[in-house]
Formats: structure tokens, sequence, C-alpha cells
């Protein structure tokens, strides 16, 4: 090999490692506070862990649910990658199991919210995105799951459209 072909492939590699992300990384909110993070925990039964009242099964995806990693920090896993939703569907499976988050968290008066974009259950194996929601939603109302109706559910929801005819956006009617 030429000398200047060893110089094009050194930086070839250099600017692969200099430009190249992460494997798997949360895509930022732009929330107050938020951190992304990558965390290793059990997915856990928030009032089990806190009271001591535990429900088989964590409730069966009744009951809020949390993560506690290995040093004792017990996150509110709060949210999905679907705006406007929460993520019990996509993560009740896992109760009691170990899982690998890959996330946001924000901050704010004490209190830390993780909201889970995807995550999978060992080192090597594949992630997978919390998008139950979106996927059931988009069913439900027979439009495509990438589509800009089920991006916009909480617009195009008649549950939502509904309670907002009878209460007002802001609920004060």
């Amino acid at each position: 090999m030429g000398r200047i072909q060893v110089l094009v492939a050194a930086f070839a590699v250099f600017a692969l490692l200099a430009f190249a992300g992460p494997a798997q990384s949360a895509d930022s909110l732009g929330v107050h506070n938020e951190q992304i993070v990558t965390l290793k925990g059990k997915v856990v039964d928030l009032a089990c862990e806190v009271t001591g009242s535990c429900a088989s099964d964590c409730g069966g995806g009744k009951r809020p649910l949390g993560l506690l990693t290995e040093d004792g920090r017990l996150y509110v896993a709060a949210k999905s990658n679907t705006i406007f939703a929460g993520l019990l569907k996509d993560i009740v499976a896992q109760c009691g199991k170990t899982i690998i988050a890959d996330g946001l968290t924000t901050s704010d008066h004490d209190a830390t919210l993780l909201m889970i974009q995807r995550y999978k259950t060992s080192d090597d194996g594949a992630w997978v995105e919390t998008d139950g929601f979106a996927v059931d939603w988009s069913k439900r109302h027979a439009v495509p799951v990438d589509g800009k109706m089920t991006e916009e559910w909480y617009r195009n929801d008649w549950v939502v459209k509904g309670a907002v005819a009878r209460r007002g956006k802001l609920g004060e009617n």
C-alpha cells in the first residue's frame, strides 16, 4: 500500500470516528433541564417500591412504572416516544426484568422524570422503540403509523375532541 493510500485510509478512519455518533442515542426534545441518558435498571411498580403495596404483574399496566438502577436510584418512567402518551404498554411486560433504557431525564423542583424513547433487554439485544401507543392508535383510527394524523394524535382523537368540546381547552367549562 502506497503512502497516499495509507493517508487516505487513516483520514477515512479518523472521519468515521470523529463524526459518527453513538450506536444509539435519544433524541433531544428541547425540554427544560433535559439530559440524554442511557440507564440500566429493573422495571418496577412505583407504588410497590415506595409503599410496599405490591400488585401481581405490576398491576397489569394500571399502575405507574419506574426504573430502579443498580445504584439504588428510582426514576419515574413517565413518557414514551409518542408525544403526550405514556409508555405503560411498552414496558409493562418487562416488569421485574432488567432493561437498558435510552431516553431523557428532566428535573425540576427535586423531581426527576424519565422519558424512555427505546429500550433493549440485553447489552447485545436489539433496541425496541416505545411507540406502542402510536401503533395502537393508528390501527384503531385506520391511519398510517408514520403519518401526520398519528404524529398529532391528540389533535385527531375523537375522545380528546369530545372532552375539549365538553370542558374547553383548559377544562374550564
